[in-house]
């Protein structure tokens, strides 16, 4: 029975976040759930108490995703012509208002252009081009003795192990291409490309210095001796570790970058990743852990429904009655 409860709450928890677009408290989800299904003796009424004892669990949330959700990768693993990354990123969960929470620091949102008080998250995202799927995240806070470096290496490395996956290229932005991380990445046979800051080495000069044009690729030595191709396009540089790659490919690949963006707007916008009011970092942990199950039931339903975006499949959503498990039967012809 105490299984059973907590399934439920599970679907009611997920559900209300895919189908609605209000505030993700304890109160609103079972006022939601319980008004819009229907519930016999084999799916339990869902009340406040169940959800919070949901959010205070200490469950194997990965594992739940991979099991469930592995399908999302399963294929594009099997296929050895297709193109496939792994990106690094990290962005800041704002909690502008909240005082007991732990975590909490002021933290500056390159892409908001100031600085947030909230939690810091690292996330590694896997792609196609198309799919999306979550591979894990870490919490990060400056009072920590870990830097965000240090969070993405072991996620990297938590990644093949638990996934095997065999990416194109590991891709990440300026901040991330520390040498000891681009290490970790080469040890697992895999190939990187970063975008880097003007002021990096290339054979012992900055980088704006060293190429005289506003286009260039030349093959050198970052700091430690790291073998790269750097790239420059304007003011934009880059470097890889595949120095087989023309500069044109390294823009092409890199370019798949932007779909963590994406990824981090759904969540913040959509699936109200920012709205749990929980104080305990293991609530904030299993929240932000029920907004990724959300999105890949919706990447998934997606995927097999062969729908453009997540947000054209949301707007039709709010007019549907909440189903009381994951197995939609949603008309998708209103979505053509």
């Amino acid at each position: 029975m105490k299984k059973l409860i907590y399934q439920t709450a599970l679907f009611a928890y997920v559900n209300a976040i895919c189908f609605r677009n209000v505030k993700p408290t304890c109160t609103k989800i079972s006022e939601q759930y319980n008004r819009n299904i229907f519930y016999d003796s084999q799916k339990p009424y869902v009340s406040h108490d169940s959800l919070q004892r949901l959010l205070a669990i200490e469950g194997k949330w990965n594992k739940y995703l991979q099991k469930r959700y592995g399908s999302l990768i399963a294929q594009k693993k099997r296929s050895s012509n297709a193109n496939s990354y792994i990106i690094i990123d990290d962005t800041v969960i704002a909690k502008p208002y909240s005082k007991d929470l732990e975590l909490l620091s002021w933290i500056f949102s390159p892409s908001d252009r100031h600085y947030l008080y909230g939690i810091c998250v690292v996330f590694l995202l896997w792609t196609d081009g198309n799919t999306r799927f979550p591979i894990g995240f870490r919490l990060w806070s400056k009072e920590s003795n870990k830097t965000k470096i240090d969070l993405a290496m072991e996620l990297l490395k938590e990644a093949q192990k638990q996934y095997h996956l065999k990416p194109s290229y590991v891709l990440m932005d300026a901040f991330y291409p520390a040498a000891k991380l681009v290490k970790v990445i080469r040890k697992l046979s895999w190939h990187w490309i970063a975008k880097i800051k003007s002021n990096r080495l290339l054979n012992g000069i900055q980088v704006q210095e060293f190429f005289r044009y506003r286009y260039g690729s030349h093959v050198g030595r970052l700091s430690e001796r790291l073998r790269v191709l750097g790239v420059k396009d304007n003011d934009n540089y880059w470097a890889t570790s595949d120095v087989s790659l023309s500069a044109s490919e390294v823009k092409h690949h890199y370019r798949f970058r932007q779909l963590i963006e994406e990824f981090f707007k759904i969540l913040k916008s959509e699936l109200r990743i920012e709205g749990c009011a929980a104080r305990s970092s293991r609530a904030q942990t299993n929240h932000i852990y029920m907004v990724l199950i959300a999105f890949c039931q919706l990447e998934l339903y997606r995927v097999s429904n062969k729908i453009e975006t997540i947000y054209k499949m949301r707007a039709v959503f709010f007019d549907c009655v909440i189903p009381h498990n994951f197995s939609w039967n949603v008309n998708i012809a209103r979505l053509a």
